[in-house]
């Protein structure tokens, strides 16, 4: 077989030179590099891992309430009293009579008026109420209707004017009004747990 001369095409199929260029090298020098990082990060997130284990295990012997509480808890029991204090405070929204008091509302509104607004805060004993009637004597109803129910005290019609804007040109009279009145919401639940009004 001859050697292929320097002007022709080299085929494919004969080996080449054994030389190993140095992109090569450089590239597995890399490759080393890179998988020795991998190793250190991998190494010091198992250390992380290993003492957020230990810090746990002693947070729960020294939650375990046959243990004696150290000094440091007793700095923390303000915060906690504010936790509990916090807790507290959204159970007591939560366990707040809203649905008992929507349904006192619905129940009472005869059907010319219509609801605009309500405001109500489960901290405050105050309901505001806005909303729209063809006829003075359909709020007065209503007024008269809550004020008879159990836990509903001093409602009174706050503010009475003619609608303005494009409410007024639906109907002759259209009439805007606001309302407030006082809530006890354990007279509220209990009505509602008797049945009562």
């Amino acid at each position: 077989m001859t050697a292929a001369r320097p002007g022709w095409p080299r085929p494919e199929f004969l080996a080449g030179p054994r030389h190993r260029p140095a992109l090569a090298w450089l590239w597995t020098g890399a490759a080393l590099l890179v998988c020795a990082f991998a190793a250190s990060d991998w190494l010091a997130a198992r250390d992380e891992l290993a003492s957020q284990r230990e810090r746990l295990a002693r947070a729960l012997r020294h939650s375990n309430p046959a243990s004696p509480r150290p000094r440091a808890a007793a700095a923390s029991a303000p915060a906690e009293a504010d936790a509990i204090r916090a807790a507290r405070a959204v159970m007591e929204r939560i366990a707040h009579p809203w649905d008992r008091i929507l349904a006192n509302v619905e129940a009472e509104t005869p059907s010319g008026v219509q609801w605009l607004q309500l405001d109500h805060d489960a901290d405050d004993a105050n309901l505001r109420l806005e909303g729209a009637a063809d006829d003075v004597g359909d709020v007065m109803q209503f007024i008269d209707g809550l004020s008879d129910r159990s836990g509903w005290t001093d409602v009174v019609l706050g503010r009475l004017h003619t609608a303005d804007g494009p409410e007024a040109s639906a109907t002759p009279v259209r009439w805007r009004f606001e309302l407030r009145a006082g809530i006890d919401a354990r007279r509220i639940t209990l009505a509602g747990q008797r049945g009562e009004r």
